[in-house]
């Protein structure tokens, strides 16, 4: 009797969750085709004053790369706006001496103040979006590597006025071993169901890495701290134009593709997902936060009945289903932004598979409202409406 009962709704579930990455998938490749189809009728490039906003905490190490590779864009005459978010290492006198070498069109913002809401790179990106006085705000992070084309690629976009969001690729540097290896498969992976759900008209999310918004959206939204108290920022950002009628558009172009540094430790790599997933999962907007659900909820389901399948071999389709859904976005991360693409397809089985048990795991701890880390901080007090969008 058993067995029969599994039957239906594995099936259903599992075809389901199968048909929403074969649509999912759609959304990708429509970025794509959107993109092709924009630089064969190529619009006049948009004449509007770019400010780029980095905030950093002890970056010391990394930030002088981002700043060389700052000095190495195309685009000419932006703004630079930095922001020293309580530093206790070099990187305010970093700041400052990139300052002096450029004079006016860098502003360096020292915040000394603990921020009031639970979100401390929230609190120093509305201080940095406060004093910039571009049309189109750019963001990046002080652990990244952009390339000379990237603002001027996602300044072009907004030549259609209708765009109030642009957020790019990303790949990850480093791959000594097994952490590093499979965050360079992880991070494009989860970029690309950000990619999908924008290219499908329904943008939910994004890295605020490699992310370019107009002023005035943010301004609607009221700043960053008017999104409310959020564990992710950028996702909220992305929501709040979307609501408010603005198309969201990814950049697909590699002349966009931005460089980040893997986490250091599996802890800090923990806390990060930790802090994304909880975001997602507990996201004010509905539309967002019930589809993201059902995925994440599913994927964790699916792992756990694995050692029950050899008594309910019907059950082996929810592991199946997830496996193809994740493989299917982890496929396309590497195809179409991958140049060593052999290489990655011998670990695309081996990372899928790990993917999946950690991200069940990570839903598991955002369930049980287990508090993020982020550099230091505990990020939220235990309870629902502290995790809430």
């Amino acid at each position: 009797m058993l067995p029969g009962l599994l039957l239906y709704p594995c099936a259903l579930l599992s075809a389901s969750i199968v048909l929403i990455h074969l649509l999912l998938a759609a959304g990708v490749l429509a970025n794509r085709l959107r993109d092709r189809f924009r630089r064969q009728s190529p619009g006049e490039q948009p004449r509007l004053q770019v400010s780029l906003l980095v905030t950093a905490k002890d970056e010391e190490r990394f930030l002088p790369e981002l700043l060389d590779s700052i000095l190495a864009q195309t685009l000419r005459g932006f703004e630079i706006v930095l922001v020293d978010d309580r530093s206790a290492d070099a990187t305010g006198q970093i700041m400052e001496r990139f300052g002096r070498k450029l004079g006016g069109r860098v502003k360096v913002l020292h915040n000394t103040r603990e921020p009031d809401t639970r979100n401390p790179k929230q609190f120093a990106l509305d201080l940095a979006a406060r004093e910039a006085s571009g049309d189109i705000l750019v963001f990046t992070d002080a652990d990244c590597v952009v390339p000379p084309l990237w603002a001027e690629g996602l300044l072009a976009y907004f030549s259609d006025p209708r765009v109030g969001l642009v957020f790019g690729q990303l790949a990850l540097s480093g791959s000594a071993g097994f952490l590093e290896r499979f965050q360079a498969y992880d991070q494009p992976l989860i970029h690309q169901w950000n990619s999908a759900t924008a290219g499908l008209g329904m943008p939910g999310s994004a890295f605020g890495n490699n992310l370019a918004c107009r002023r005035v959206v943010l301004e609607e939204a009221g700043g960053f701290l008017g999104l409310g108290d959020t564990l992710t920022e950028d996702a909220a950002l992305v929501s709040a134009a979307a609501k408010r009628g603005w198309r969201v558009r990814v950049a697909t172009d590699p002349s966009t593709m931005i460089t980040t540094r893997p986490q250091s430790s599996w802890r800090e790599f923990l806390f990060q997902h930790l802090r994304w997933n909880t975001g997602a999962f507990f996201h004010r907007d509905p539309g967002t936060r019930w589809p993201y659900r059902f995925i994440v909820l599913f994927l964790t389901a699916s792992v756990l009945v694995i050692p029950l399948c050899p008594w309910f071999p019907l059950l082996a389709m929810l592991p199946a289903a997830s496996f193809i859904a994740v493989g299917l976005m982890g496929f396309l991360a590497g195809a179409l932004y991958r140049d060593e693409l052999w290489s990655y397809l011998l670990w695309l089985l081996p990372n899928t598979l790990y993917f999946m048990g950690f991200y069940a795991l990570v839903t598991i701890l955002s369930m049980l409202q287990v508090v993020p880390e982020w550099k230091g901080r505990r990020l939220a007090g235990k309870g629902k409406d502290a995790y809430t969008i």
